[in-house]
């Protein structure tokens, strides 16, 4: 059985090594950027089955990815879960630059890998926040 691929968007060094590392040992298969302009190269040439993004990040910040993300054909249907530590202002952003879902940080794991199995169920799922 395939595993599934993430993309994890994260500026903090120690958080994108932490979240990369507890993922795997949920059994995902997960490629890190260290902000948005690193997640789009990325994109060039990979299909993650999800994106994870930060929303504060230098350079390209969140919002900004997901809107560039959307804008693609090949990614427009791929679920986006942010993450952020500021509150529902910006979880509102991400929500109307076309996130999947809003997460807050730091976030316990069981939501996370919750989340990220909802999504990847049901593709359908409209823009949420948990």
């Amino acid at each position: 059985m395939k595993k599934v691929s993430l993309l994890l968007a994260e500026d903090n060094a120690d958080m994108r090594s932490l979240l990369k590392w507890l993922l795997e040992n949920e059994g995902f298969d997960v490629v890190t950027a260290e902000d948005g302009a690193a997640a789009l190269k990325f994109l060039s040439y990979l299909h993650p089955d999800l994106i994870l993004t930060d929303l504060m990040m230098p350079e390209i910040d969140g919002v900004e990815l997901i809107k560039k993300i959307r804008k693609t054909k090949e990614f427009a249907k791929t679920p986006i879960v942010a993450m952020t530590a500021y509150g529902n202002g910006y979880m509102t952003l991400a929500s109307e630059a076309g996130a999947t879902a809003s997460i807050r940080k730091p976030e316990d794991l069981d939501c996370l890998v919750n989340t990220i199995n909802r999504l990847l169920e049901d593709e359908t799922l409209t823009t949420q926040a948990v």
